[in-house]
């Protein structure tokens, strides 16, 4: 009692120090420290698969889409009514796909039924498609622990573009776009080859006439745009099948295939001869050019590249000395003719 008479209440200390709070509160901080934690994880990652340089998508085991973000849906044109009645199924997928001919000509079922025996075999794929609409996607799938796949769409069509020009490039004449020595050799070596399992060919090696005295009067921009033309004109001459290539400066040559006689060979250069000769028209100037052209017929005036070329150039050269504007056959009495070199 105190001493005014009042009673005295002794204050009540809490049972656990101030500075330790009860094991309740503690293990809901940690989980609520942990849900935080969780949360962010699930930011990032949804962060990552919204950034990501293409489309992603994720199938579980059942092969029901889980996640697919913006880009997928955009890349591959999947509508909203596609996700209508909730994630839809690789099979709804593969069936929206071969509906709107992402996979050809065919019937619905058959592609859709294709796949899915694919899809089941869960293993790792890598392809690429081209889509109707020609681009090109870079297709990856990854089988995950316990069913279920992940899926990468990315476009690469502007890469393949450029990697085409660059091979188009290293293998063709920048100034008429036709094969280069580069590419003639290939083209020349496979005629061969194809010779030795019982086919004939003829090499045509041809040389302009009078082009110099063109790039003399006219300047070069109208040599080159007569180079264009007769380019041009060599490619109307031949036949599909057959190879026109530019060697460098004047001379072009033209690969014949499946020939059954030489007078096959003669009957090309006959044209092409008459074709070149027809005159010209660039920049106001009228051009009046011709060819001359030797020939060597595989396997009876050689059995490799090296030997064709030599012979034909050996012809152009005779055809050259003796009658422009024309063409010759390789003779081998003609080489055997020419004296021994000093």
């Amino acid at each position: 009692m105190a001493s005014n008479g009042s009673v005295a209440r002794k204050a009540r200390l809490p049972s656990h120090p101030l500075d330790h709070p009860p094991a309740s509160d503690r293990a809901d901080r940690a989980r609520d420290i942990e849900l935080e934690a969780l949360r962010e994880r699930v930011r990032l990652l949804e962060a990552v698969v919204e950034n990501f340089p293409g489309g992603i998508s994720l199938f579980d085991k059942d092969l029901r889409l889980t996640l697919c973000n913006a880009e997928q849906r955009r890349m591959l044109d999947y509508p909203d009514a596609l996700f209508a009645g909730g994630p839809p199924s690789l099979e709804d997928i593969f069936r929206f796909k071969a509906r709107s001919g992402e996979y050809g000509p065919g019937n619905v079922e058959d592609h859709v039924r294709v796949r899915m025996d694919l899809a089941r075999e869960h293993r790792a794929h890598a392809y690429e498609r081209t889509r109707p609409n020609g681009t090109v996607l870079e297709i990856r799938g990854v089988p995950l622990d316990g069913g279920g796949f992940l899926t990468t769409y990315l476009d690469v069509t502007e890469q393949r573009r450029v990697h085409q020009m660059v091979a188009h490039a290293a293998h063709h004449d920048p100034l008429t776009g036709l094969p280069n020595r580069l590419l003639f050799a290939d083209r020349l070596g496979q005629a061969v080859a194809r010779v030795g399992r019982g086919e004939m060919m003829a090499l045509l090696y041809i040389d302009l006439d009078r082009y110099k005295p063109v790039n003399d009067v006219f300047g070069h921009p109208v040599g080159d745009e007569l180079l264009k033309e007769v380019a041009h004109r060599l490619r109307r001459v031949k036949r599909e099948s057959d190879t026109v290539a530019r060697l460098g400066g004047d001379e072009f040559a033209i690969v014949q295939t499946g020939i059954r006689a030489a007078s096959d060979a003669s009957a090309l250069a006959r044209r092409l001869v008459h074709s070149v000769a027809a005159p010209y028209s660039i920049d106001g100037h009228a051009i009046v050019i011709g060819a001359t052209v030797g020939i060597a017929i595989a396997p009876f005036h050689g059995k490799d590249p090296e030997e064709l070329l030599r012979n034909a150039d050996f012809a152009l050269y005779r055809c050259k000395a003796d009658s422009r504007g024309s063409f010759r056959m390789f003779d081998v009495r003609e080489e055997a003719a020419l004296p021994a070199a000093s």
